[in-house]
């Protein structure tokens, strides 16, 4: 298993109820789950940019 890492965040209510049921619906897992969000989120073109620009790069690369 790769090294993971906590993240904490805060969500509305209504966001937190609604990710929980479809996880549960999905029978997957809330890491799993957040996971593919914020690899979803990063790949957004206005992130690529941020990435490309600050030389960063996934640890895994």
């Amino acid at each position: 298993m790769a090294d993971k890492k906590e993240l904490r965040g805060y969500v509305p209510n209504d966001i937190n109820r609604l990710f929980r049921a479809v996880v549960a619906l999905k029978d997957t897992n809330l890491s799993d789950a957040l996971t593919e969000a914020v690899e979803d989120w990063l790949k957004k073109p206005e992130n690529q940019a941020l990435i490309k620009k600050h030389n960063l790069q996934n640890s895994e690369d």
